[in-house]
């Protein structure tokens, strides 16, 4: 399997340590890279989601926490993945998989405050994100709602991670 660049070694320990064999790549964004894995800890398929970037894993293992604290397997009807484990010196996070209509990928979000967006910025934010979904919109402004309800404030919102 080819694996991203920069994270070869990451991946490869990350597979020893934890007897984990990846089966595909789910996707590489701007926070990490996820595949599907298989280990003996897990009885069924799950996501792992590798981070480059220190501050990105803190603010999504962050989420799961909370997301686990609250008990929020799904929000406005869309399932919300279940974290499964982490590897703080890795930076993987473990996760369940899901199917949608889902709400997933939390590497932009941030825990208990909004990001410090000028007025202007927000709305340009709001205008492009109603253009992006279309008729879901005031379905997607629900579920944001919902999430921020939860302290959780999400700035990365697209079609690929919120799905219908």
């Amino acid at each position: 399997m080819d694996l991203p660049v920069g994270y070869e070694e990451q991946i490869e320990e990350y597979c020893q340590k934890h007897l984990a064999v990846l089966r595909r790549s789910l996707g590489t964004g701007t926070q990490g890279t996820v595949f599907t894995a298989k280990n003996p800890r897990h009885l069924s398929l799950y996501a792992v989601k590798f981070h480059l970037r220190q501050v990105a894993y803190d603010r999504e293992v962050g989420v799961y926490l909370r997301l686990q604290d609250l008990d929020a397997s799904e929000v406005c009807g869309h399932q919300v993945p279940q974290l499964l484990g982490h590897d703080d010196d890795l930076l993987a996070i473990e996760m369940s998989t899901v199917r949608p209509p889902f709400c997933l990928d939390f590497g932009g979000a941030y825990l208990d405050q909004p990001p410090d967006y000028s007025p202007e910025v927000w709305r340009d934010w709001r205008e492009e994100k109603s253009e992006d979904f279309e008729d879901n919109w005031p379905t997607v402004e629900k579920i944001l709602a919902e999430f921020r309800w939860m302290g959780i404030h999400i700035a990365d919102v697209n079609p690929g991670n919120i799905r219908f």
